[in-house]
């Protein structure tokens, strides 16, 4: 259990649940639908919404209808901020009383997250949960601590994770706590009833999506080559992988256009790649603070940012721009956001939309 999660109430008449890590959302919900709801009690107690496909007419209606069959009900809404500004100031209005017997459990997007702004709901609807709930964030530990999260989540599924193998694991993993979640559940799963997981079965288990064949693909897409960054696309994410897998690789071609971006910046200011460590700080003002493109290069990575560079020629601003705002609407799609497509055709049409 996370901290979050054990500073959570379950008997709040209202939560929302923001913050980057999905899986700990998810967990939250069955937390407060089992503390209120008794399984058999759940068909007609328990109400699934999702704000982008019933719209607020859709919530509210479910908020204000009752049940002879359920007296005691939990509505969750995830996408609450699929609403606009104006409709979650109508939502927050019919939320000052809730109904008796009535748990209402709002679920904020993940990618909202990332820009960094706080609580993305709208500040009456923020007002409205705070006064008759709680807000509470479901975020991933940072890159340091990802290792010792890992082992504890590990301990809580029962088994123990020595440390070379946690280690060994996010470095495979990535900073997605979502993918490493359920790559410690397949690692629990996998050793049965030995009760230590080890370097060789994250090995045997783990599928390994590396910095360099993200490199290999963005090269391809930097030199417009869309055949070759197909091709690779198949060593990166496997024929046949879930939805699980195309969200960290989307992370992870995500960071990769923005590193570009502010190495194209670092270049139009023509601040070569031997004077990053000591930048100007009118410079330094306009990059991120963390994670951004010092972070990666810093110590012996001079190669990494000449790389960043060459492939910064390639791109023009709008480019760059357009490319962010198509991997935007990609993630939206492969998390259910509209749309028919396959998760598999939804990221090869992004890579030759961005090898244009």
């Amino acid at each position: 259990m996370t901290a979050a999660m054990r500073g959570m109430k379950t008997d709040a008449p209202l939560t929302l649940l923001w913050g980057n890590a999905d899986v700990l959302k998810e967990r939250a919900v069955k937390q407060i639908v089992e503390a209120q709801l008794e399984e058999g009690d759940r068909e007609f107690g328990l109400i699934r919404l999702y704000a982008n496909e019933v719209g607020l007419d859709g919530v509210v209606a479910e908020l204000q209808s009752g049940s002879l069959m359920a007296p005691q009900r939990v509505v969750v809404v995830r996408n609450v901020t699929a609403l606009s500004n104006a409709e979650q100031k109508q939502l927050a209005a019919r939320l000052k009383e809730l109904q008796p017997g009535l748990t209402v459990v709002l679920v904020a997007a993940k990618d909202l997250d990332a820009r960094g702004w706080g609580v993305p709901v709208a500040a009456d609807l923020r007002k409205a949960i705070e006064a008759n709930g709680q807000i509470v964030e479901m975020r991933a530990p940072d890159e340091r601590s990802l290792p010792r999260w890992a082992m504890e989540e590990m301990q809580a599924l029962g088994k123990s994770l020595r440390p070379d193998a946690a280690a060994m694991l996010c470095e495979y993993g990535g900073t997605d706590t979502d993918r490493l979640l359920r790559e410690l559940e397949k690692l629990a799963s996998y050793v049965g009833k030995r009760d230590e997981v080890t370097v060789e079965d994250v090995q045997a288990v783990s599928v390994r999506v590396t910095e360099a064949d993200v490199f290999a693909l963005m090269d391809a897409i930097g030199s417009k080559d869309a055949a070759t960054a197909l091709a690779l696309l198949d060593g990166v994410v496997p024929e046949g992988a879930d939805r699980g897998e195309f969200i960290p690789f989307l992370g992870m071609v995500a960071r990769q256009i923005r590193l570009i971006w502010q190495a194209r910046y670092l270049r139009q200011r023509r601040i070569s790649p031997q004077q990053v460590s000591a930048l100007p700080a009118e410079v330094a003002g306009h990059l991120p603070e963390r994670h951004g493109i010092v972070d990666a290069t810093k110590g012996n990575k001079g190669w990494l940012l000449e790389k960043f560079t060459r492939q910064a020629a390639m791109f023009s601003d709008g480019q760059l721009a357009r490319a962010l705002d198509r991997i935007c609407q990609a993630d939206l799609a492969l998390k259910g956001g509209g749309g028919k497509l396959d998760q598999r055709t939804v990221v090869e049409l992004l890579i030759a939309e961005l090898c244009r």
